[in-house]
């Protein structure tokens, strides 16, 4: 008898795994890994907050993959186009919005870690700055947020933050964009995040952007952004 009892047990224990393990696993509505149309944006211009809804409809109906290469920012970065041509690997892929500011980037970040990205490479502050009530300290501080919410989501991924670019006719202030750029450069380097000086490689003698880097003073010409892919190509192909 007690040994029938052992092999019902026995049984009784296999039928328990067999039902647990076929619990299906929930299943995420990637639907809602983006912004409402009806979200606002603070410090967005009507432009703007336009184009961010259009630029979401974009991504919802072209979603990353898992272990994609992410260019995340604003304008600079939207316009630099197919950034997996680029360079040449299909992975890299493009979420520029132009007039975005770092709010809205923390906005849009659920689609962003929820695919696990190898690596996001963020470039944003400049159009915060054109807003003289948000000091250097205010966007330094939203961009480590949007760092600490990635890795805090997508642990193995690793960031890289791009220090803002010099404009050519000082609007927003050198002094401006030096004081978020020095707390960005600040950030200790761990093992998930890395510090990307761009703006020394965009700025000429008097702290201002090349000539033939910009086409306005502020947004980039071709030889800008070849210039962009040969700074950072070694960390977008190692």
């Amino acid at each position: 008898m007690k040994t029938l009892i052992i092999v019902a047990l026995f049984f009784l224990s296999l039928t328990s795994c067999s039902s647990q393990s076929e619990i299906p696993t929930p299943v995420v509505d990637t639907k809602t890994l983006y912004p409402s149309p009806e979200v606002v944006i603070p410090y967005h211009t009507d432009w703007t907050k336009t184009h961010y809804i259009e630029r979401i409809a974009t991504f919802k109906a072209n979603p990353l993959q898992f272990g994609d290469i992410v260019m995340v920012g604003n304008s600079i970065t939207e316009q630099g186009g197919d950034w997996g041509k680029r360079f040449n690997n299909p992975k890299v892929k493009n979420r520029g919005i132009a007039g975005d500011v770092t709010a809205g980037v923390l906005n849009r970040l659920a689609e962003i870690y929820y695919y696990k990205p190898k690596k996001v490479f963020i470039k944003i502050g400049i159009n915060d700055l054109f807003h003289n009530e948000l000091t250097p300290e205010y966007v330094a501080n939203n961009i480590k947020l949007i760092v600490d919410k990635i890795h805090l989501e997508s642990p193995s991924t690793k960031i890289y933050v791009q220090t803002i670019l010099p404009t050519a006719n000082n609007n927003p202030s050198k002094e401006r964009i030096a004081a978020t750029n020095t707390i960005l450069k600040a950030m200790p380097p761990t093992n998930y995040l890395q510090i990307i000086d761009l703006h020394s490689r965009f700025a000429d003698k008097n702290d201002v952007m090349i000539g033939s880097y910009t086409n306005d003073g502020l947004h980039l010409t071709e030889l800008g952004y070849l210039a962009w892919q040969y700074y950072i190509i070694e960390f977008v192909n190692n």
